[in-house]
């Protein structure tokens, strides 16, 4: 009996000093030092996966449960890419010891970033340092979940100096809201979007929504009910293209109508016809030898097996 009360005595000390230990951290968080020392921290920790310079104007909240940032920004090279008004970050940091990267809820609101594509690609491409590798694709070593983010009021500036012959990008964003999640396991990638929106200019072209899922395994790029609807056409893709960064394998089924006088202000080869076909097409086969299987909107059945 006196071994079981000693060890009792010994519980309740230490949970007494876990509970005081967790006090104390968190009156320490409400310090203006404390906070001080978690914004210097957080920059100093982007370094192990910004190939950019991370600035953060202020910081609320603590260590253990969540932080809110005001005026944080990514400057590449001297030039400012992102830049968000207020970011509030949801977390636990005990279920991050345990489970790695696990961010609770994310929300930013205006957010302003600057897109650039030169010879060597787009400029956001080479933001987060490459670590894991498999197949073609690297990324950080560790798992990372976002199950919730949450993006408002945003605008987004592109400057494409390579262009294409078959699409015209918008050089203007606005009014970019986005709801979505994010999980990595190294090196997969899922993405879920369940609104995403916005208006863009020069040319105009406005998305009224697009949802679904996105995921990459084994280089091999999944389309789960990817749903697009702008203002006169709507499309849901669903399938696999294989291979994606070599030779691409498609194996989708794409449904819904399109506006090709609306399609035409990004992408010149429709331009001239004036015409708002519905469709159904089962795409099946190499890129190079593509199979499609086209059903016309009143079900009459078309063969269009050839290689494009």
């Amino acid at each position: 009996m006196l071994s079981i009360r000693r060890g009792l005595q010994v519980l309740a000390f230490v949970g007494t000093l876990l509970v005081g230990t967790v006090a104390l951290v968190l009156i320490v968080s409400q310090t203006a030092w404390f906070r001080d020392w978690l914004r210097r921290f957080v920059v100093r920790e982007s370094k192990q996966y910004l190939n950019g310079e991370l600035s953060i104007g202020g910081l609320t909240g603590n260590l253990l449960f969540g932080i809110g940032l005001t005026d944080v920004a990514v400057d590449v090279s001297g030039q400012r890419v992102v830049a968000v008004k207020a970011l509030q970050v949801d977390y636990s940091v005990f279920q991050i010891l345990s489970s790695g990267i696990v961010i609770d809820d994310i929300k930013l609101v205006s957010p302003n970033i600057v897109l650039e594509r030169d010879a060597n690609g787009w400029n956001l491409g080479r933001l987060v340092k490459k670590q894991a590798e498999e197949a073609d694709r690297k990324g950080p070593g560790r798992p990372i979940s976002l199950p919730s983010i949450e993006l408002t009021d945003g605008t987004v500036t592109i400057d494409d100096k390579v262009g294409s012959n078959s699409y015209r990008l918008p050089s203007h964003i606005d009014g970019l809201h986005l709801k979505g999640r994010f999980e990595y396991a190294p090196v997969h990638y899922t993405i879920g979007v369940d609104d995403l929106r916005f208006r863009g200019t020069a040319p105009d072209l406005t998305l009224q929504q697009l949802a679904g899922g996105l995921s990459l395994r084994d280089d091999n790029l999944y389309l789960d009910k990817l749903n697009v609807r702008t203002g006169e056409s709507a499309v849901s893709v669903d399938g696999v293209i294989e291979q994606y960064l070599k030779t691409p394998v498609l194996k989708l089924a794409v449904k819904g109508h399109a506006s090709l006088p609306e399609l035409a202000r990004v992408a010149p080869a429709v331009d001239g016809y004036d015409l708002k076909p519905e469709f159904t097409v089962t795409v099946n086969g190499p890129a190079d030898r593509l199979g499609l299987d086209l059903v016309r909107a009143h079900k009459e059945r078309v063969d269009l097996s050839r290689a494009i």
